[in-house]
């Protein structure tokens, strides 16, 4: 069933992903976020975040992607490694990009969730709310199927409802903050997950961020806590 399920949401997405590719005018953009911690004495710590975030824009189309690792080690002992990537594929009907249907993939791996792989596969309708020169508003709304196999726990499937909402507020030319808010909700578990960032530029592509990220799982694998949160400061560069 699980095999099953995952070619035919595989071919669903790519062929989607396929489509309207005529378009003349392409554009890449992206940015890479990198954050380090190690600390010495009475107890030895370190910790690395990673996050990559490449865009393809054409007139009618475009591909985001990201991809995030998140290891921490206190005393040489392992004790978070976090994996995530994300792509998704938005179909543009307005000549603003504002409205637009999307198809997403999404995986994730945690080693000390007792994750081993969370697959999520949805299908939806998005929206810009606002834009102007200072705020900007998207919602999307849609629907999915989830796979999620665990180490010690038992292996689950579930139809979901996908919501989510991106704010930005650009403060001034140089400070932005940032506001999103992710929900996947199923018979079997529901998942939550905000980010807030504070974000500084430095000089050229160079930026400073400050962010705090907060993760709620209703039903967690064998042994993990339902809820997760992380503060962060990191560099990031824009390309």
């Amino acid at each position: 069933m699980k095999k099953n399920t995952f070619k035919v949401a595989s071919i669903a997405i790519l062929s989607v992903a396929s489509m309207n590719t005529f378009a003349d005018d392409t554009g890449f953009s992206g940015a890479g976020e990198f954050g380090f911690t190690k600390n010495t004495g009475n107890t030895e710590s370190q910790s690395v975040l990673g996050l990559v975030k490449i865009d393809y824009v054409q007139p009618v189309y475009e591909i985001k992607s990201a991809f995030s690792v998140n290891n921490k080690s206190e005393n040489n002992v392992q004790t978070q490694k976090r994996y995530v990537a994300d792509l998704q594929y938005n179909r543009f009907y307005a000549a603003d990009k504002s409205y637009y249907s999307f198809a997403q993939a999404r995986f994730e791996k945690d080693e000390f969730a007792d994750l081993k792989l969370d697959s999520l596969y949805t299908i939806g309708l998005g929206k810009t709310l606002i834009k102007d020169e200072k705020n900007l508003l998207n919602a999307e709304a849609g629907i999915g199927f989830q796979t999620t196999d665990y180490d010690l726990a038992e292996d689950e499937e579930q139809m979901v409802v996908r919501l989510k909402a991106d704010y930005a507020y650009q403060v001034n030319e140089h400070v932005a903050f940032t506001q999103d808010a992710i929900v996947y909700a199923g018979d079997n578990q529901t998942k939550l997950e905000t980010n807030s960032g504070l974000k500084v530029a430095l000089a050229g592509d160079l930026s400073l961020k400050a962010g705090f990220q907060y993760r709620h799982n209703s039903e967690p694998g064998a042994g993990a806590k339902k809820t997760d949160t992380q503060t962060t400061l990191t560099v990031i560069y824009d390309f």
